[in-house]
């Protein structure tokens, strides 16, 4: 078991946690699936000594675990049961450096909290539109680590598009200082696009430097109640002819995944007459406060309830009601939490393939897992539909890993007949790599595996974790 005594001497007490109680919560996933053992919990108060830690783990060939706020769903910010790996914590970077209102640029550590950040640019008069379930507690160098996605993707795109820069420390300590806030830089290989999405596997992201955007002056939210998502996509490609890139969230639901939210999440009410089959979130914004936005999406979903498209639908007249709609949105992973057993899934499609996908994938549950109830949620603007089959609470836990196996196989296997993605933005994690080196052609894993070569040759950044370990 490695010493920890060379990093006694330079870091300060409370950056190294050994005792059980305190190590406990950084040792299993936000879902609980995961369990580890740690030989110690670090947590560096400055990129210096992240340095100094990656040097110590090199010269002892210490396993190091990045974690950010622990809210992942593909398990790789868990270390594995060996304990012997050390977990690094980014907490204590948690400064926004700088924010650029002329060249509406952000610069924040990796262990800023994402709603924090939100709030650095909105008292800047900007916006990081940057929004996820946990961005109460996520951070920066965890949603840059997996490339997030979010509810805005549609008009903003993931982390990769937002970030202009990045400051990363390698395996061996160097850190690499590139928190250039240039939006157009073609000096040499584009390296931070390869540590984004990487998952602390090629490096550990000490801090980003961000794409802000104009404040939305006008915004408007609705929920609508549909029959089916084709009728969804017909509803985008109406709204996309009125609102264009006013559109920065359209996202669906189905009533199955509707039903769970309600009965288990408290402070969740339906402000529909009644249940509908699916449901779509959309969020218009604009910079121009007399943007009309409300009229807008009042107007477009008139003439969607006139062709048909919808059901029925609601339009916030207040940012209270706005929040009480994206909060039915937003509590759907506590949903899925607490609602039993589940094999669930981060895929994505074309965004016109969509309804074929989620009919194929109920086909395929009827016909092979009769007992699950299929369910579906997702960001059908960009074609991220989160598949999550929900199992009988009694389940016996020795069938649920062999259910798990299953189910994977078989929705893998539609993704790929589609010619879709295993993961859009929950990362592979320690879930899936099984599943990408079956899923990836043979030439994209080798020169993979190469690049980890190259970043990581004694391969101590987050072991087991993306590529699975030979």
């Amino acid at each position: 078991m490695s010493s920890l005594d060379d990093l006694r001497a330079v870091l300060d007490p409370a950056a190294i946690v050994t005792d059980p109680q305190a190590l406990a919560p950084h040792l299993t996933d936000w879902r609980g699936k995961h369990q580890g053992a740690a030989l110690a919990l670090l947590r560096p108060r400055a990129v210096e000594e992240v340095s100094a830690i990656l040097r110590w783990a090199t010269a002892t060939r210490t396993p190091v675990v990045p974690q950010g706020g622990n809210t992942g769903l593909s398990g790789g910010a868990t270390p594995d049961a060996s304990g012997a790996a050390v977990v690094l914590s980014l907490a204590r970077l948690n400064k926004v450096r700088a924010v650029d209102s002329a060249g509406d640029t952000l610069t924040a550590e990796a262990g800023c909290i994402l709603a924090d950040v939100q709030q650095a640019a909105a008292a800047h008069d900007r916006l990081f539109p940057l929004s996820l379930g946990s961005e109460g507690s996520c951070q920066i160098g965890g949603v840059v680590a997996t490339n997030a996605g979010g509810i805005n993707v549609i008009r903003y795109g993931t982390v990769r598009d937002l970030v202009l820069g990045l400051e990363y420390v390698r395996a061996d300590g160097a850190v690499i200082h590139g928190l250039k806030p240039l939006r157009k830089d073609n000096a040499g290989y584009a390296l931070k696009e390869l540590v984004i999405g990487s998952e602390g596997t090629l490096a550990i992201v000490s801090a980003a430097t961000f794409r802000l955007f104009p404040k939305p002056r006008a915004s408007a939210t609705a929920l609508c109640g549909l029959a089916s998502p084709a009728d969804a996509l017909r509803l985008l490609g109406l709204l996309r002819q009125s609102a264009g890139e006013r559109i920065s969230s359209f996202e669906l639901m189905c009533d199955g995944e509707m039903g769970l939210t309600l009965d288990s999440v408290p402070g969740t009410a339906l402000p529909l007459e009644r249940r509908h089959g699916w449901y779509v979130f959309i969020e218009l914004g604009d910079s121009d406060p007399a943007g009309r936005v409300g009229e807008l999406l009042t107007d477009a979903l008139a003439a969607a309830l006139e062709r048909g498209l919808l059901q029925d639908a609601t339009v916030a007249q207040s940012e209270a009601q706005a929040k009480a709609i994206w909060h039915l949105r937003f509590a759907v992973a506590e949903a899925n939490r607490r609602a039993g057993p589940s094999v669930s899934h981060d895929t994505s499609v074309a965004t016109a393939d969509v309804p074929a996908f989620i009919a194929a994938i109920e086909t395929m549950a009827a016909e092979r897992f009769p007992k699950a109830r299929a369910l579906f949620v997702g960001h059908v603007g960009d074609g991220n539909i989160h598949v999550i089959l929900l199992f009988p609470r009694d389940t016996l836990a020795e069938q649920r890993h062999e259910l798990g196996h299953a189910v994977n196989a078989a929705v893998f296997a539609i993704v790929s007949d589609f010619g879709g993605s295993i993961t859009a933005e929950h990362g592979i994690g320690r879930n899936l790599t099984g599943a990408l080196a079956k899923q990836a052609q043979p030439e994209a894993l080798e020169l993979m595996r190469a690049v980890k070569q190259a970043f990581d040759p004694l391969g101590i950044l987050n072991p087991g974790v993306v590529l699975a370990q030979r």
